[in-house]
Formats: C-alpha cells, structure tokens, sequence
C-alpha cells in the first residue's frame, strides 16, 4: 500500500487545477481593480485608444504637431537643462505641420506601444517586493508596459545594500515577483546606460536593449549600473539615470526615432511617469499638508520651499520637463493598493477627486478590521490554533507573526499626482483680458456661437457689484470665469461659477484639473448649473458636495438643469448655508444663457 505524503508548507504546487485557480483569482482581482475606477466616457476612449495601437501616421503626426505646439506655448525654462514638455519634439515641428495634411494608407501605420516609466526606489522588504509586483503585472495586462528602472539614492562613495550583488538580487527579485502574478518581465543588469565620446557630460542611453524586450512583450527591468571604458562598475545616482531613460524613452516617441524591431518599426506613446517609493506623495515638512494634485508651472516654487520630498519633487520636475506635455506624473508608495495606482493611471484624477463609492469602500473595509480586531482583544478564551500541518508545525513560532508584521504596515490610500501645467492668470476685470482670445475659447470648448455683447456687459454690470474673477491657464487653453451674484433680499453674494472652459487642443494634459485646483482655491465655496444631458456631469458629480435637479419644464420633458456645489472644509473658511443654497438655485435658474 502506497501513501502520499503530506506537503510541505511553503512550497508551490504546480498541478494544472492550482494553475488554473491562481489564474482565475488574478483576472478577478484585475477585473475588480478597473471596474472600482469608473472613468469617465472621454477617459475611457482615450485609454482604449491608445492601447488599441491602430493609430495611422497621420494621427501619430497630429499628435506630435499638438505636443509641438503646445511645447511653443510654454513660458522660457527657468533651468537651461531642463526641458519643457514636448521640447523634443520641437525641431520637427515645421516638418511635421507641413506635412500633417498628407493623408497616408494602412501599409504605411507605424504601431505604438503604450509605455510608462516607473522608478523603483526603497524596495527593501519582501511585501514592498511582491505588491510592487504585482502591480506592475495589473498594468502590463491592462495594455501598458512599463520601463523600470530601480533607483539608487546612496552618497558618493557609499554601498547601496549589499552593492553589485544586492542591486542584482533586487532586480531579479521584482522580476520573479511579477512572472508570479502572471507578468512578463525581463531582468537588464547593465549595458543600457553609458558615457557617449561624443557628449562626455551626458549620460547616453541605447533603447535597443529596452525595445528587444517591449516587442517580445516583457517589460525591462533596468538596473542603475553602468560600466566604464575601464569596465569598472559604477552604481549611477538616480538624479542621472532616471532623466536620463526619460530622454530615452520621450526621443521614442517621435517617428523619427522609432525603435526597430524584427517585426519592423514601432514608437512608443508615454502617458505616465510613476515613482514608487516610501512615502505615499509629497507632503509638507510636517506633514500637515499632503498635496494631491501639483501644478508645476505655478505651484513649484511654493510647494518648494516647504516639501518633505524636496528630491522626489525635483526628480519629477526634471522628468515630466523631457517627457511629452500630455504625460502626468504620479508619485506613490511601495505598499499601495494595485487598483490606487491604476485609478490614477487609466483616469487621469488625483485621488480626492475619484468615484466617492470606492473611497467610502475603502474607508468601511478599514472599520470593519478595526471592530473584529476589538473584538479578538475582548475574547477571553484563548484563540488555539489546530496544528493541521503537523508534524510541520514550527513550535515556538506564533501563527500569526508574519500576518502581525505585515498588519503593522498599513496601505496608504493616496497618491500625489503631478503635472508639467500651465501659467495662471488672474483678472478682477474684464478689460484687463484679451476679449477676443476668450470669446474664442468659450465658443470653442463649448462648441457654439457666443452672444458676446450681451454676455460681457453682464460681467461688467456685475464688476461693479459683487466683483468677478477670471482665470485664465496657458496661453488661453483654458479659463474660468466667477461671478458673485447679488442674493435678493440680502446683502450677500453668491460664489457662482460662470463659465469653465478648456480648449480641445488642451484636453489630456490635466489642464481641467489645474483650472479646478485654481478654482478651489479662489472660491472656497461655490454653486454652478448644467444641463441636464451634458456630458461633463459625471465629472462635476464626482468633484461635488450636493447637487438638485430643477423639475421638468412641463410636463413629459425632463429636467432642464441640474445645480450643483461644494463646500469648504477647512476651519474658518466661508460654506453655503441651507437658505443660500436654495436662493441660489433661483437665482442660477433665471440666468440668461449666453449662447446663441
């Protein structure tokens, strides 16, 4: 008689059954992740879009015509050797306007691969390890590969952990984490960085060694060593590598210097630069402050003076300065949950500004722990645990240590998102804007013919009462415009959000948040109405704090406006009480419209 013995705790079992179930509870966890993100409609398209590849060559020179121009709107760079978006792509921009009308056939399409950036620093821990892992397989399987490049902060002259041996162990490490969790990675110890003759101050990449392995569908994974001409090992500083491989991988982007493979020629479309280390964003020296969104342009010298990740703030700045205007930066932590890090990777929203159900799961799911963790310390029966893998068992080991020890590290539920953005300007007075460039803004985002006569005597009219503001972003790509409007009966005014207008040009380079950021900050309480089929709704859903929807006009037609606001939440700031809101909504339904 034979007996089958008992399996050794710890080691994997690799029958076609087990296969089969790890597979099905990825692609649960996968499906789940995305579907707790609800971009919105434009999001979506966009996202499908771009990682369906069957862009032609003409829309791949749209896109760099667009990134060229809005490079050329940019203000002058502060650092000589720091780049605006889209600067690389600024000695083609002549050419490729020129030639953008050209129509050309299907044989001519050149693929794009869908690619984000991702530096590693602080993978020191086993969990920092296998969650880095697995995210990084969530968003290989959603259509994106990432570039990784692990990242070395050590002084001049001092051992990263364990030196050359550690650095490789830690990048085979993470590629045996994400071939784990059904990814595909390949490990490049060295040969990607190295000093060009021809430019010794700079570092030089060859992306030939990053294409070989995107074609075959892996994602590389780069370490930061680099030999000499004395083929002596050097451990690069991640101030040198990382702008380095984003300079890399942004010349790529262009058709002119597509990467070659054996199936031909392809380019790569970089949407995202994420850092993943130890903090969970950027935050101020005392950690009062956590910022959720930045703006370069305006809010860099601020946020500066005062930021706990001064270097992780410079890094990014350097960075998204190379990479194209429509990437966005996302800095977050090792311990993240997998599905945070992909809300800000497919919807472009800083994490305050994602699907309030997902927040308030995420919130009761932490509730929910602390009660059954009240509830185990009240117990006063012992809580025994049957030794079902006798003889196995290791005696003098609690259950639970490894489960303790990992429960100590809590999983951070934000992340700071970062964009290269726009210059801010603020009117208190409609004769101090270009009356021409704005009507033309807010005919083009809304797409209709505005009564211009009208619609400015009535900001002048209200310039004389309450005041108005507006915001004007970039070289007119985008503006809002507040009004305060007189509340009968009252000497009071409403914060009334009049117009909030981006130019199609401008859409996917985070300008819309930058306006609301802007917004936010000048009134810290506001109202504003739709239509009831507007498109944008969803999205002034989710930035909301209530909303009402007006009763039908008559009867058998649906609601022609829905009101909204939001509220301040910080002590001392103004809020809208009961009585306020709803004479503003009378009084934001008698405004006349100002389209034709």
């Amino acid at each position: 008689m034979k007996f089958a013995s008992p399996a050794v705790p710890g080691t994997e079992t690799t029958s076609p059954s087990n296969r089969g179930n790890t597979h099905k509870q990825r692609e649960r966890e996968l499906i789940l992740s995305v579907l707790s993100i609800v971009p919105s409609p434009r999001e979506a398209r966009k996202f499908l879009n771009n990682v369906s590849g069957n862009e032609t060559m003409r829309n791949q020179r749209e896109f760099e015509v667009r990134q060229a121009r809005l490079a050329t709107e940019q203000p002058a760079v502060r650092n000589p050797r720091q780049l605006v978006p889209g600067e690389i792509h600024r000695n083609a921009y002549t050419q490729l306007n020129a030639r953008s009308s050209e129509t050309h056939g299907v044989s001519e399409a050149i693929p794009r691969r869908l690619t984000a950036a991702v530096f590693v620093d602080g993978l020191d821990s086993d969990r920092a390890c296998a969650n880095t892992g697995k995210l990084l397989a969530q968003i290989q399987r959603i259509g994106v590969t990432p570039v990784v490049l692990l990242t070395n902060n050590t002084t001049a002259g001092e051992q990263s952990s364990g030196g050359y041996r550690g650095i490789i162990k830690r990048i085979h490490q993470l590629s045996n984490a994400i071939e784990k969790e059904g990814g595909k990675a390949r490990p490049i110890n060295e040969g990607v960085f190295f000093n060009n003759p021809y430019a010794p101050t700079d570092l030089s990449v060859d992306p030939e060694l990053i294409g070989a392995a995107i074609l075959q569908g892996q994602m590389p994974i780069i370490s930061p060593l680099m030999a000499d001409s004395a083929l002596q090992v050097k451990v690069l500083k991640t101030q040198l590598a990382a702008p380095a491989l984003a300079r890399a991988l942004s010349l790529s982007t262009s058709v002119q210097h597509a990467m070659a493979g054996s199936q031909g020629e392809f380019s790569l479309l970089l949407a995202r630069l994420i850092l993943l280390g130890t903090s969970d964003g950027l935050t101020s020296v005392d950690g009062s402050v956590f910022h959720r969104f930045v703006n370069l342009e305006e809010d860099y010298s601020e946020i500066a003076a005062s930021c706990k990740q001064a270097e992780t703030l410079d890094l990014m700045r350097n960075c998204l300065g190379i990479m194209p205007p429509t990437a966005a930066g996302i800095v977050a932590s090792l311990n993240s949950d997998p599905s945070l890090v992909l809300k800000g990777l497919i919807s472009e929203r800083p994490v305050s500004t994602q699907h309030k159900s997902a927040v308030q799961r995420l919130q009761h799911d932490r509730d929910m722990e602390k009660r059954r963790q009240l509830q185990r310390k009240k117990l006063t029966v012992p809580d025994y645990q049957p030794l079902a893998n006798y003889p196995y068992v290791n005696i003098g080991r609690s259950a639970n240590a490894s489960s303790e020890q990992t429960d100590n590290v809590p999983t951070p539920t934000q992340f700071t998102l970062l964009r290269h953005g726009f210059r801010i300007e603020r009117h208190t007075t409609i004769g101090t804007c270009d009356m021409p460039r704005l009507r033309s803004l807010l005919e083009s985002s809304f797409k209709r013919t505005l009564d211009a006569g009208r619609y400015f005597d009535r900001l002048r009219t209200l310039e004389n009462a309450g005041g108005i503001e507006i915001i004007i972003a970039g070289d007119y790509q985008g503006a809002v415009i507040i009004t305060h409007e007189p509340l009968p009966d009252s000497k009071k005014y409403l914060p009334y959000l009049d117009k909030f207008a981006v130019l199609p040009s401008a859409q996917g380079t985070g300008m819309a948040d930058i306006l609301w950021t802007q917004l936010r900050r000048a009134c810290p309480s506001c109202m504003w109405r739709s239509r009831n089929d507007n498109g944008v709704n969803k999205w002034y859903f989710d930035r909301s704090s209530g909303h009402y929807r007006s009763p039908p006009v008559q009867p058998g037609m649906g609601t022609r406006w829905v009101f909204f606001w939001y509220q301040s939440q910080a002590p001392g700031q103004r809020t809208l009480t009961v009585d306020e809101i709803c004479t503003g909504i009378n009084v934001s339904r008698n405004i006349v419209p100002s389209f034709v």
